[in-house]
């Protein structure tokens, strides 16, 4: 597993618009977390809220729907190449 990078904090993002989209369930960050930079993943996954909500108009029910998606479909991949990788060990 990937060691998690720290980048930049995420000045486009408030505390409470973080605090709102953890609450969502749209992102995992502890209360604690908040006002501290983000993990790359949780970064990409704001840019993407933020993309989503800003620039094409998608409501909070198509973002539950979209984000829902993205990870069984990152669930699938995983599983997938944990298969694989144990099908070439065999």
């Amino acid at each position: 597993m990937r060691k998690k990078s720290t980048v930049l904090f995420a000045v486009r993002y408030n505390e409470d618009t973080l605090r709102e989209w953890a609450s969502a369930g749209w992102i995992t960050i502890e209360e604690s977390a908040i006002g501290q930079p983000l993990s790359e993943a949780d970064q990409a996954r704001c840019d993407l809220i933020c993309d989503l909500k800003q620039n094409m108009g998608v409501n909070d029910d198509g973002i539950d729907v979209i984000l829902n998606l993205l990870d069984q479909i990152h669930g699938l991949r995983r599983v997938l190449r944990e298969t694989l990788d144990h099908a070439k060990r065999s």
